[in-house]
């Protein structure tokens, strides 16, 4: 059987049977996924794991991508994001750390560039090369709500250009960031998403 893995955020982090992820795979006829998102995590989380498995030989013969918002800060533990729940056990200095970055140095316009250049390097030189069936979509579209509405695109593999986040919150639903949801999404949505995955991947393999 093939194996799949999916690397990004909480909206492909969870394990339970009604997850796009788990509905996704087993459409494919694809092992048990080995790998799922992180809760927080942000594109350097992403590359740093899936280089990882470049490096150790662990790449899956089909890869999943749910790119997240550019302006989250890389931690190799801790989800740091704009007003992040406090976990207990962490420093209190990484959030001090945190707030000071937001107040003195954050600039959007350099969190968003760098996201794009960082993004697009990623696309054409890394994944480009992998013999893996790769899709890539957004958790969070970027520059939704900005004046670039032509926003990114992404050339490796099935690309949907489409927001999880925006699709999350469809058709009076849950507004995507809702407790006892799956994937910040219902069951139905799960359902929903992992077919038009599997359909973009059948049109591009």
């Amino acid at each position: 059987m093939k194996s799949i893995g999916f690397f990004g955020d909480s909206f492909c982090a969870n394990n339970q049977p009604e997850s796009w992820c788990n509905i996704l795979a087993e459409k494919l006829g694809a092992d048990q996924p080995h790998k799922f998102g992180k809760s927080g995590a942000s594109i350097w989380n992403v590359f740093f794991d899936f280089n990882l498995h470049i490096k150790e030989k662990r790449v899956p013969d089909i890869s999943v991508f749910c790119w997240t918002e550019p302006y989250r800060l890389y931690h190799k533990d801790v989800p740091l994001t704009l007003n992040v729940d406090h976990k207990e056990g962490v420093d209190p200095k990484v959030y001090k750390a945190l707030d000071d970055y937001w107040v003195y140095l954050h600039q959007q316009y350099k969190d968003e560039m760098a996201y794009e250049y960082a993004l697009k390097y990623y696309d054409r030189h890394v994944l480009l090369p992998i013999e893996s069936q790769i899709v890539q979509m957004w958790s969070f579209k970027p520059f939704e709500t900005s004046d670039r509405p032509q926003g990114i695109q992404l050339t490796t593999g099935a690309f949907i250009d489409e927001s999880m986040f925006a699709f999350s919150k469809s058709a009076g639903a849950k507004d995507g960031q809702g407790t006892g949801t799956i994937n910040h999404m219902t069951v139905e949505q799960n359902e929903l998403w992992a077919e038009k995955v599997y359909g973009s991947l059948l049109a591009r393999y």
